[in-house]
């Protein structure tokens, strides 16, 4: 009996070679994972979020070119000739008479504060912000829908921040007159991907 023992143990296939992972191991693959991970997510992570910055860019570009240009086409000011004549605000009747053009008498002077007011008439009716609420710091005019039209759905967490005063810095003049040049200024707010300025100057003529 126990002979027959012992042939069965020696039968076993059993090495001493086979056995588990040490402490030692697993610490250091836990190590390297951790490096490993950490190298993922500070270079590939990162220019996964990257690759969606073109497409804001060009959506942005595309809706702050095409809000700017409205702003221009509308009137200098509120007191121009909505006609489009050939008089401006805060020109002088007599020289205009003079010169064979006719004008009220005496010409209408441009706004000295400007304003947001009912309608898109002026330039400055524009002032504010436009989209979500909650994505303004100055006064909340209304949707983005309010300014451009279309869907809602068009441009998803943007906003657009509007701002026009008058400037008498940045084109010569001899005429002392401060109120012949308003600046526009127009912020295209993406959210998460960027703010993105435009810039671009209405002439009162």
């Amino acid at each position: 009996m126990p002979v027959a023992e012992k042939n069965t143990l020696a039968s076993t296939p059993f090495s001493r070679h086979q056995r588990g992972y040490t402490l030692v191991e697993l610490v250091i693959g836990i190590v390297v994972f951790g490096v490993a991970m950490v190298l993922i997510s500070t270079t590939l992570f990162p220019m996964f979020a990257k690759s969606a910055n073109p497409h804001f860019e060009a959506r942005a570009a595309a809706l702050g070119q095409a809000v700017m240009n409205q702003v221009l086409a509308r009137q200098f000011d509120r007191n121009s000739d909505p006609n489009g004549s050939r008089w401006r605000c805060d020109e002088d009747a007599g020289a205009l008479l003079a010169q064979g053009i006719i004008s009220p008498n005496p010409v209408p002077l441009c706004t000295p504060t400007l304003s947001a007011g009912a309608g898109f008439i002026a330039a400055e009716d524009y002032i504010g912000c436009w989209g979500e609420s909650s994505a303004c710091t100055r006064a909340h005019r209304g949707a983005l829908t309010a300014l451009i039209g279309g869907s809602a759905d068009d441009y998803p967490g943007f906003s657009v921040d509007i701002n026009v005063e008058y400037d008498d810095s940045t084109f010569d003049d001899s005429t002392n007159n401060s109120k012949l040049y308003k600046r526009i200024d127009l912020y295209v707010d993406t959210g998460s991907f960027g703010r993105y300025d435009f810039t671009a100057y209405r002439s009162n003529f």
